[in-house]
């Protein structure tokens, strides 16, 4: 599905290839192609969109806010197998390629969320007949005892482990599969730009413990600071929502925000000593 009405010129070429890869990585796949002139309705093509329940028209993920607003894109060209969310909480495993022009600047990103449940649920089950094999083999037994090896530190991975020519059991490990989930890459495939912005507010006051309406000036300030470095007011009506969810003015958001940003120039400013 792709809305090329909207899309950017240097973009177009990039949704077959959408199409292709949507057909070729099968239903469980979800392949997005997401354009960066408009962070709100920042899906432009999409194939297996009931993946994450998005459409063209739905906003960046807030990865996509962070890596524009931090400018991460100068420092690497993709991510690869790091742990994406969907707005119903549903673990996927994602990827992210950063496109650029010939003038070497980001214009958008083709992102790629594998639903891989099923596989979990499988190597559970393969998991509990092992155990139940085990369970009743004993020396001699004609049936293999072949561990299914999991990570204790994720009840969800798990490495199936192959015996060697002696029986043994072989632990395959893949480090760099656990890579982006190790240095904290994370993300949430929001439908609409509204419920993307209020998961960061209430991410911060699941942290902090206080409820938007009865925070203070300084609390206030601390939440439109991390929203701001998180990306969440490229978000058309972002400031709205955020006002709403404090009980202030959309004016009174707009001060706070030019405050956090002339300090924040102002400490750029500041010669290192």
């Amino acid at each position: 599905m792709n809305g090329t009405e909207n899309i950017s010129t240097s973009l177009r070429p990039f949704i077959p290839l959408v199409d292709f890869l949507g057909e070729l990585l099968g239903h469980d796949t979800e392949v997005v192609l997401q354009d960066v002139k408009d962070f709100s309705h920042s899906v432009v093509a999409i194939a297996n969109g009931h993946v994450s329940g998005r459409k063209v028209g739905s906003p960046a993920t807030d990865l996509v806010l962070r890596i524009w607003q931090n400018r991460e894109y100068e420092h690497r060209n993709y991510l690869v197998r790091y742990a994406g969310y969907t707005h119903e909480g549903r673990p996927i495993v994602s990827s992210t390629f950063f496109l650029r022009n010939t003038e070497d600047q980001v214009i958008g990103f083709l992102c790629i969320n594998f639903d891989n449940s099923i596989f979990k649920e499988t190597s559970k089950a393969l998991r509990t007949a092992s155990d139940y094999l085990d369970s009743i083999s004993s020396n001699g037994s004609p049936f293999p005892t072949h561990r299914i090896m999991r990570d204790q530190s994720d009840p969800d991975t798990q490495t199936v482990d192959t015996p060697d020519e002696h029986g043994n059991a072989i632990i395959q490990n893949d480090a760099s599969a656990q890579q982006a989930v190790t240095d904290g890459t994370h993300e949430t495939l929001s439908v609409n730009a509204e419920d993307l912005t209020n998961q960061h507010i209430q991410s911060f006051v699941a942290e902090h413990r206080v409820q938007p309406e009865r925070m203070n000036k300084s609390e206030r300030l601390k939440l439109i600071t991390d929203l701001d470095d998180s990306g969440i007011f490229l978000i058309k009506g972002a400031i709205d929502t955020v006002a709403g969810a404090l009980g202030i003015s959309a004016p009174t958001v707009y001060r706070y925000l030019h405050l956090i940003r002339k300090e924040k120039r102002g400490n750029k400013e500041q010669p290192v000593e």
